[in-house]
């Protein structure tokens, strides 16, 4: 992007005689801005060059996808940036840079993309790019999590059952699990199976009544469910 140090461009004519006469664009009733936007490629054209991208990902030619994706992404294009950070992630046409991936995958993710949110807590949580950082992890897979990714959701309840870069809180542990179960994540219905048991039931009868119930003792910890990285 190219940054204007005035808030005017001058368009400049030269004359006969070698003289020149400026004129302000503000005085032929454009602005810069108007005059940068006209500069940018349009959406349609972004879209083709995208799916340019998409066609020589599919044959293999990651380099070129880097190419054409890249100017893309730097147009704020949420897609792009993903799918430039994948790239960045892997090695894949381009050298291999962590740090630069993340950075692309938090970008789209501030602006919404769930994918990217995805990755740049997987990113956190494995310490890529980045030292380990559960805190931050966490607050990844929650924006990820409110969007409804299933993966998100169980991973969220793992973070909470272990107090990994958060207080432990079992209750929260227990309701991403379950929000994560209702869309049939297995590990997610598996953990609440093992937990479950292990819950303290209703007050205990008394002697006279029958004997004392047992709780199950708590199973092991849970683990993080490593989802794949979504494709371009």
């Amino acid at each position: 992007m190219t940054f204007l140090r005035s808030g005017l461009l001058a368009v400049c004519i030269a004359a006969p005689l070698g003289a020149a006469f400026c004129f302000s664009a503000a005085a032929q009733g454009v602005s810069v801005r108007d005059l940068m936007e006209q500069e940018r490629p349009s959406v349609a054209e972004n879209a083709a060059r995208f799916n340019e991208g998409l066609a020589a990902y599919d044959a293999g030619d990651f380099s070129r996808a880097f190419d054409i994706w890249l100017p893309i992404a730097q147009d704020n294009d949420l897609a792009a940036m993903r799918n430039i950070a994948l790239l960045l992630r892997e090695g894949k046409g381009v050298g291999q840079d962590a740090p630069r991936a993340l950075y692309f995958f938090e970008r789209a993710g501030r602006a919404g993309l769930v994918s990217a949110q995805v990755n740049a807590a997987f990113m956190h949580l494995n310490g890529e790019g980045t030292a380990q950082d559960y805190k931050t992890a966490s607050f990844w897979f929650h924006a990820a999590a409110v969007a409804g990714v299933p993966a998100a959701r169980y991973n969220l309840g793992v973070i909470y059952e272990r107090g990994l870069g958060v207080d432990e809180d079992p209750a929260r542990a227990l309701a991403w699990y379950a929000l994560a179960a209702q869309s049939g994540h297995e590990l997610a219905l598996k953990r609440l199976t093992e937990l479950v048991p292990s819950l303290p039931g209703p007050p205990p009868p008394s002697e006279a009544d029958a004997a004392l119930s047992v709780t199950a003792p708590p199973p092991a910890p849970a683990e993080i469910d490593t989802m794949q990285a979504p494709a371009p």
